[in-house]
């Protein structure tokens, strides 16, 4: 009997401790992988993923702005029909009176 209680009172001890410590090295854990994390993106990390900025279509809208600009009403009205509902328009906004393009 005496020796089952100092073996609880032991585990209960050491489950305490453990408890008591995790939270401290779990914080360092976390800081170490976060540390590797932004020296692996500072040194390098980043050409071997592709950002939004650099991918394809980056810096070309200006140019498709000025091909609009420069559309007659007929050109427009056919853009207009060929790319209706892609981005998420809502039909039910869109004037239909309107055939100016500024």
């Amino acid at each position: 009997m005496n020796n089952t209680l100092i073996k609880s009172i032991l585990a209960g001890l050491l489950l305490g401790a453990a408890l008591f410590v995790m939270p401290f090295f779990l914080v360092r854990l976390v800081l170490f992988f976060l540390l590797i994390g932004a020296l692996f993106r500072l040194f390098g990390g980043g050409r071997f993923r592709q950002g939004w900025r650099r991918g394809r279509g980056y810096g070309h809208m200006p140019a498709f702005a000025d091909r609009i600009r420069q559309m007659s009403d007929d050109e427009y009205t056919v853009f207009k029909q060929r790319y209706q509902g892609r981005c998420n328009d809502d039909p039910s906004s869109k004037s239909t009176g309107n055939t100016t393009n500024q």
